[in-house]
This record gives structure tokens, sequence and C-alpha cells, in this order.
């Protein structure tokens, strides 16, 4: 390409990104794809940059934090009248990482015998609840965090469902003794079995998806469930680092490397390596492996315990 058509076009597209219109009504908190063309902004111009797609018909600024108050604000502007929430929208709304994965719809809930609406983006179920299943968080009516993690645990493929679970128990929402009570009282509900396997599975130490889900991959697959947030310690005690997961009798370790940022990359690299100094192995797992070479985590992990002489001293 000619250089200066690459230098024209460049330039076109920096004046583009100057001039994108950002209405200050449209800064603060959430909004939904009408009020964006109300201030002025295209649906088309959503598509940009500067905006970040909530779920179907509503966005929010880049630069809007993701706290439960702004979830739970996107929510108000879709739910439909005398609906609540549940599933996999609850969870988000509770703090679990599951609806992002799920962005084009919300988890809508209606008593049974109630009929509503269709509405896009949307996904309905119609659900028996009492009234101890149901809470009102900042006006907006959402299963309790008990019910939610049963919900998503008997709807959900198995490994998300342990996802919520996991999440839901670390932020100390839900235990598992409280879900084990909920579940024998509600015996009869379809799906109650995968949910007997999500109590198995679950981990409440776990400390975010990722991790729960290579934990659940190396299960599933007849390895050993690995120990999780190893402290390791040099030969005075003195605790030096923490892993994410691992099997403390092989001295061998799982990372999920989640780095967002260099200097966090940076801290991980060097506690990895003082981990490494102490004589444990460290295998770190990132997001692609997960998704696109499951096989091979498994297949490494095996190889190492089998390999590795258990260690009678543990840490």
């Amino acid at each position: 390409m000619d250089a200066r058509l690459g230098f024209a076009a460049n330039s076109r597209t920096l004046r583009g990104m100057r001039s994108a219109y950002v209405p200050e009504a449209l800064i603060c908190a959430p909004f939904t794809t009408a009020q964006a063309k109300a201030a002025g902004v295209s649906e088309s111009s959503l598509r940009g940059a500067q905006w970040r797609h909530v779920f179907y018909g509503v966005w929010a600024h880049r630069d809007l934090p993701d706290t439960r108050e702004h979830r739970l604000a996107a929510v108000k502007l879709v739910l439909p009248e005398g609906a609540f929430v549940c599933g996999a929208t609850g969870a988000w709304l509770y703090g679990g990482d599951v609806q992002a994965r799920r962005a084009d719809q919300i988890w809508v809930g209606a008593c049974t015998g109630r009929r509503l609406r269709p509405r896009a983006g949307c996904l309905v179920r119609e659900i028996t609840v009492n009234e101890d299943d149901l809470t009102v968080v900042a006006g907006v009516p959402v299963t309790t965090p008990v019910r939610t993690v049963f919900d998503c645990g008997r709807w959900l493929p198995l490994v998300e469902g342990v996802v919520v679970a996991d999440a839901l128990s670390h932020a100390g929402l839900v235990r598992v003794a409280g879900l084990t009570h909920y579940r024998s009282r509600h015996r009869a509900l379809r799906g109650v079995r995968q949910f007997d396997r999500v109590l198995e599975l679950m981990e409440p130490q776990s400390e975010s998806p990722m991790q729960t889900r290579v934990r659940v991959l190396l299960v599933r697959n007849g390895l050993p469930c690995p120990d999780v947030q190893i402290l390791i310690a040099d030969r005075s005690g003195t605790v030096l680092a923490r892993a994410d997961m691992g099997y403390i009798a092989h001295r061998f370790l799982i990372e999920y490397d989640g780095a967002l940022h260099w200097e966090q990359r940076r801290a991980d690299d060097r506690r990895r390596d003082a981990m490494r100094d102490l004589g444990w192995t460290v295998y770190v797992v990132s997001a692609r492996d997960y998704y696109e070479m499951p096989e091979r985590i498994v297949a490494t992990v095996r190889r190492a315990i089998s390999r590795a002489e258990p260690s009678t001293t543990g840490r």
C-alpha cells in the first residue's frame, strides 16, 4: 500500500475516534438502545470501542465500573413487570462471572401459572417458588443465593453450575450444608441429580471461574481432585507464595494465567519462580489451553503426577 494512502486512512480513523460523540447522560449509568438514540448515539455507533455491551438492548460506557450497583441498574431497565431475576443472571448479580458468556439475554423467572409477554433478550422460565425463595436487592426481585445456586446447578452445564456454586460459596453467600438441606426439600424437581454432582465438585476456596473449570476438567477425566490455594513455605516455615491448585504430595502446582496487565504478569512470574526455587514444579494454564486444548492439560497433569515420587513431607 502507498505510504501516503496508509497515512490518510490512519488520519481519518484518528479523526473519527476524536470526534466520537459521548453524551454526558450515558457515562454514569447503563442505558438502553432507545435511550442512546434519544441522546444522539446510533445503534451502529454503540459498537464502537467507547461502549460496552451488557446484554441485549443494554449498554454502558467502557469506563463505567462493572459493579453490582451498575449490574442492578442495567437489569432494572428491561426486567418485565411481575418477573424476577433467576439463573445465570441471578448469579451474575451476586458477583458470579457467568452472565458475560450469555450476554445476549437475561434470565427472567415467572411464578408457575403466570404468563409473561415474550420480550427480546429475556429467557423466561416458569418455575415454582415460594416466598422464601425470593428476595429484593436494590429494588430488583431476584432468587435468593441458595435458590440461584440450586437452579444454576440444575439448568446450566455441569461445569458452569460448579462455577456458580464455587463463586457464591467463596463470597460467603451460601454454604454446602445449606445447599444440601435445600436440595433435600426439593428432591422432586427436575435436574436434582445433576445438582448432587455439583455439590460433590464444589470448592468454596476456589477464587476464580477458570480455577474452577480447570479443577473440574481434571476430576471429570479421572484425576484426583487437586488441593487448592496451596501455601508455599521455605525451610523456616515462612510463607512465600500461594498457588491456585496442585498436588502437594507430588510437589506439582497448577497455575491459571489470567493476568491482564504486564505488572500483574511480572508479579506472577516472580511468584512462580520462587515456587520453583523451592523445588516445586509449576504448570501454567491459559484460557486458550482450556478451551482449545483441554486434553493436553489432562495429559500433562497425568504424566507429571505419575512420574513424581510422592513426598512424605508434603509442603
